[in-house]
């Protein structure tokens, strides 16, 4: 069995370190989310605009 690695995709603003999962919906409205977690596992959506206005950097692998 191999053993999988959490490796971050993004930094935010503040210095956190966080790995996007996967792009969603939002149910109510249809608008586009964002889904990452963080090292400890902590799960987070945030609409994708937000994610995309200067909030978030990508990590260079």
């Amino acid at each position: 069995m191999s053993e999988q690695f959490w490796q971050a995709t993004h930094r935010h603003r503040k210095g956190g370190l966080y790995r996007v999962i996967a792009e969603g919906v939002w149910e109510p409205d249809r608008s586009p989310v964002v889904i990452y977690d963080d090292e400890s596992g902590q799960v987070w959506v945030r609409p994708k605009e937000e994610f995309e206005d200067g909030r978030f950097s990508v990590v260079a692998p």
